[in-house]
């Protein structure tokens, strides 16, 4: 039998060549795509030498993205479906959290019924809310009969109205997760500590804000920079729902960089915008790792 420095050796090597059919997938499947894509955002790349040579033309692709007149409002319509859906989707999670707390029957069908929503595919999501918030759908039709309007919404086809529903089609599919990673963070809070704030006349809101929170705050600050990334790459709503309108006032920068290489052909443009989204992406994980490092240490 082989012992020491030489076993070592022989585990590592048997190691390796586990890891080899993982490399060679994420290699093929990511990282050339990614060196791809990076050198056409660099490019000048249409449909007639998509599969030729491609001449690079340093920050020309940059420029005509930045210049572009819808690119500030593209941007702003990004941040806003970003905020929507941090600020929903925590403070739903933590009311449904705070609800859901108590270990019953009732919170545990509840937590099932919220997983089956976070774990729908955005498509099915997607066409389902598209179908509900239609003029002659059941949302306005509800509405209606109740008095509450006279003549149907137009949730989704006009612009501010549009961007906020997206917002809140987004959060509404993130708050299980927040509530299913919360309800844990709560459920870590000593019962002990909280009898013992009680009694010093810190109950219910102010045990929640004073005690609560703060030993949540590492938990909500992963949480929600997660969230902010999901909110961020958000696409499959978008095409569903809006496909980008009406106009552009429902584009977000994924989106406007699926818009200029497959609508318009502008692959170099398109993969410029898509850099930029994935670095935006970048350093919000890295802010997250920096985090969770902090946390551990």
């Amino acid at each position: 039998m082989v012992t020491g420095p030489a076993n070592r050796v022989l585990f590592g090597r048997r190691t390796m060549l586990f890891l080899l059919p993982g490399a060679v997938y994420l290699a093929v499947l990511s990282v050339y795509p990614l060196i791809d894509l990076i050198r056409t955002a660099f490019s000048d790349v249409t449909a007639e030498n998509l599969l030729g040579e491609r001449p690079s033309n340093g920050l020309d692709n940059m420029w005509r993205v930045v210049e572009d007149p819808s690119f500030g409002r593209v941007v702003l319509q990004t941040l806003v479906i970003v905020v929507i859906v941090l600020v929903v989707g925590l403070a739903g999670g933590f009311a449904a959290a705070l609800t859901l707390r108590p270990r019953t029957r009732l919170s545990s069908v509840t937590l099932g019924v919220m997983v089956f929503v976070w774990t729908l595919p955005a498509v099915v999501a997607g066409n389902l809310w598209k179908f509900l918030l239609e003029s002659g759908g059941p949302v306005n039709s509800v509405l209606l009969w109740l008095h509450v309007v006279d003549r149907p919404i137009p949730w989704l086809a006009n612009g501010t109205l549009a961007i906020v529903v997206l917002g809140l089609v987004n959060a509404w599919m993130v708050v299980p997760f927040c509530a299913l990673v919360l309800r844990a963070a709560l459920l870590d809070v000593s019962e002990e500590l909280l009898e013992a704030a009680a009694l010093d006349g810190a109950d219910g809101w102010r045990a929640t804000r004073h005690i609560v929170l703060p030993l949540m705050r590492p938990v909500i600050s992963i949480l929600g920079v997660l969230v902010v990334i999901n909110a961020f790459r958000s696409f499959d709503l978008i095409f569903v729902m809006t496909s980008g309108g009406p106009g552009t006032s429902t584009t977000t920068l994924p989106y406007l960089g699926y818009q200029q290489a497959f609508k318009f052909y502008e692959f170099g443009q398109g993969s410029f915008t898509a850099t930029l989204s994935l670095v935006i992406v970048l350093f919000l994980s890295a802010v997250y790792l920096r985090m969770n490092r902090g946390e551990q240490t």
